[in-house]
Order: structure tokens, then sequence, then C-alpha cells
């Protein structure tokens, strides 16, 4: 691959890449305002949209990948770093510079989710614990540990 074809193509997974995290923003913060709401369905909805927004990221990710390994470099951002500054195209450069931007953005809001949807996990383990007289030991909404004494072990109506 000669040096014209690989800024074409690794501009194109960036600029791929860039589209991708914009289009997964607005929906990390809807999904913030789920969690905190009161509509289940509403934040089921939004997590479908965000996992299917994240597997196409996903291939400009993989793509961008490969393009650093064929010029010799390591994948991921370090490898990215080392080939946008050997390219030396400032188009390329402003835009690599706003994905990692991007990038950080997003994993913040994305790890603030995280945060409120363990903490309500949380609260509901507790509020179970509660109701049934059972200690908060389980993993309510694990699927490692559908046990006889996890989430189906609670019946409301034999406290």
């Amino acid at each position: 691959m000669d040096n014209a074809q690989l800024i074409k193509a690794f501009t194109a997974t960036v600029q791929a890449s860039l589209h991708g995290l914009q289009s997964i923003n607005p929906v990390l913060q809807r999904e913030r305002t789920a969690l905190t709401g009161k509509d289940p369905e509403v934040l089921e909805r939004l997590v479908e949209e965000k996992l299917a927004l994240l597997k196409q990221l996903q291939h400009s990710v993989e793509a961008r990948d490969r393009l650093q390994k064929t010029a010799g470099l390591p994948t991921g951002p370090e490898g990215g770093d080392k080939l946008v500054a050997a390219l030396k195209q400032p188009e390329l450069t402003k835009d690599w510079e706003a994905l990692n931007a991007l990038a950080r953005t997003v994993a913040k809001l994305n790890d603030r989710n995280a945060q409120i949807a363990a903490q309500s996990q949380r609260a509901t383990r507790t509020a179970l614990g509660i109701l049934t007289g059972r200690p908060e030991k389980q993993d309510t909404y694990s699927t490692l540990r559908r046990g006889r004494n996890a989430l189906g072990g609670y019946s409301l109506g034999k406290v």
C-alpha cells in the first residue's frame, strides 16, 4: 500500500469513527436521563441503540488497527498517534485530535451511566432485601448466579 492509499484509507476510518462517536454521544445523554426515569422500556431501547452503534463503530476501529499494523505500527491510539504524526496531514491531524477528544467525552458519559446503573442496582437489592427479609448478598441482575436463591427465589407474596 503506497502512502497516498494509506492516507486515504486511514482518513476514512478516522471519519467513520468520528461519525460513530458523534452518533453515540446523544444516545448516552438520553440513556442517563432514562436511568433516572421511571420507564424501563425507554432504557431498554436506548441500550439496544447504543449497542448497535458500538458494533458499527467497531468496524472502523478494526480497519484502523489493520492499517496501523500494515504500516508497522502498534494498534490502538498510540499507533494512531504515531501514524498521524508520520503522515503530516493537517486535516487528518485535526480530525484525529477531535476523535480522541470525543472518545474521552463519550467514555466519561458511559462511565457515569454505569455508575448510575450500579447505584440503582444496589438500591434495588436493598429494597428486595427489606421486602423479603433476605440479606443483600444476591446479585439481582447477574446471570451468573441464577440459583435457587437468586432473583427467582424472591417472592413478595411470601414474606
